[in-house]
Order: structure tokens, then sequence, then C-alpha cells
């Protein structure tokens, strides 16, 4: 076995999002008399989320650099994408009753699908006697996620960014991964979506890894799905 531990994302790697995040967005507004377009919000969820972004240090946990932790930073990220898609300031109030129910859906197991390709993976990882474990930048929902989604069980180590107060691509979050399962990097394989977050902190962490683009089957560097994991796992890249 050349890849004994492999480590996996989750976001875009073995979930996506049921539907688009601005349709949630616009459904919940509109409960509460703000009518704008899903497309619209959807628009201004990136280009919120790209605006944080900004504001954090590459590797750092993003909810430790706002007033009130992760609940702060969502609620800013609330009213931000409001302001953005409604050109309207939305007062704290309506802000946190927005994201009470939009914390709700985004931790619940409706707001995501299992692509149907992690599952026959995982399955073929366990037979192969591969140890598995999660790295993600997630925030405190995430192990309720995975329970809702009937994936927890597969994992020996659940490692999220929240909870380590730290993200990728800091080589830190791999190397505790690997700590927890008292591997060595060089018998592990990372997998995800993102070059600049999954292939480089991986990489600074000595780990090998596989780049999953979902969206340009095209990609010669990439893989389309997981289907071809379990054969890596066993002979290599």
């Amino acid at each position: 076995m050349r890849y004994p531990i492999v480590l996996l994302d989750v976001g875009g790697t073995l979930i996506g999002p049921r539907g688009s995040f601005g349709q949630v967005y616009s459904d919940v507004f509109a409960g509460f008399g703000m009518r704008c377009d899903a497309e619209e919000f959807n628009d201004a969820i990136y280009a919120t989320w790209d605006e944080m972004n900004i504001k954090i240090p590459t590797g750092a946990d993003r909810y430790a650099h706002f007033d009130g932790g992760e609940n702060g930073y969502w609620l800013q990220f609330v009213q931000r994408a409001a302001e953005l898609a409604t050109g309207q300031l939305i007062g704290r109030r309506l802000a946190v009753a927005v994201l009470e129910k939009l914390h709700a859906h985004f931790g619940g197991v409706d707001a995501w699908e299992v692509f149907e390709d992690a599952l026959p993976a995982l399955e073929a990882l366990k037979r192969q006697g591969v140890r598995l474990a999660v790295v993600s930048n997630w925030d405190s929902r995430l192990p309720d996620v995975l329970t809702n989604l009937e994936l927890h069980h597969w994992f020996d180590a659940v490692v999220v960014s929240h909870f380590e107060g730290v993200e990728k691509p800091s080589a830190t979050i791999f190397r505790r991964a690997l700590e927890l399962l008292g591997a060595d990097p060089a018998d592990a394989l990372h997998v995800g979506d993102s070059p600049e977050l999954d292939g480089n902190g991986a990489t600074a962490a000595g780990v090998d890894w596989v780049w999953i683009d979902r969206h340009n089957p095209g990609n010669d560097k990439a893989l389309p799905d997981l289907s071809r994991l379990p054969e890596i796992a066993e002979n290599g890249l």
C-alpha cells in the first residue's frame, strides 16, 4: 500500500451544497420581507467571502479575527452580503434573526449532498485498510454535518480549522491530522479541491496531494472525482 493514510477535504471534495447559496439566502430574507434575486445574492456571497478573506492572515483562524468569534464573523458576513445584494444596510436585530435561520439550515442535512462517487471511494479505501481523516476549513458545525450526512463513521480523525485555531494552507493543520493518526507525512496522501489551500498546505507539511476538480472535467492536472482514489492509494500517483 503506497498511501496507508488518506486525508480528505470536505466541501467540494466529499460534499457540495444542495442548490445555490444565493437561493437559500434569498428565501430566508424573503421570509423577513426583503426581496432579492437569488443570483444577485449568490454573487454578493462570493464577493463578501473574498472581501472578508482579505482581512485574515493566510493560515489564521478567521473567527479569531472578529469580535464575537464564529458568530460575530457570520453576523458581519450576513450584513455585508445583504448590503451588496440589496443595496440596503440591515440592522443587527434582523441580521441576528436571519443568521439563526441560516445557521440551522447549513448545519442540517438538507443543505448538503454527498457526491455520488464519495461513498464508493470511502468504502473501497476502508476495505484496503486505509486510515482516513478529514482536514477541513470549516466552523464548529462540521462534526454535526458529517454525522447528519452519515459520513462521520468513515473517519479515524476529524480535524476542523475552527477547533485547531489554524486554517489551510498552514502546514500545522495537516500535521495535527498526522499526529492524531500517529502517521508519517511520507505515508499520507491529501485529497482536496483547492491548489492554494489543499495543495500548498499539504506540500508544506511534506504530504503528497491530489487535486479534485469537479467543475472542469478536462483539467489534465486534476481528477474529476474520487473514483480513482483507491487505486492511487494502492499504487501511488
